[in-house]
């Protein structure tokens, strides 16, 4: 069932994942001459957020 705090989890996560990926993606085109490093690190930063947080959000109801 679609709850209060399923909404809260899944913004929670598709923000964290927007957010790193777009930052990422401008540091690749402004700073890094369009080199994949900066995307590969806002994946694990993305995934690395998510995953120390999914203890906290699991608490939600």
């Amino acid at each position: 069932m679609f709850t209060k705090g399923s909404l809260i989890r899944g913004w929670f996560i598709g923000t964290t994942v927007f957010t790193c990926f777009t930052f990422s993606d401008y540091l690749s085109a402004n700073y890094f001459h369009d080199s994949k490093i900066p995307w590969l690190i806002g994946v694990f930063t993305a995934l690395a957020i998510n995953w120390g947080a999914i203890g906290s959000l699991k608490q939600l109801r």
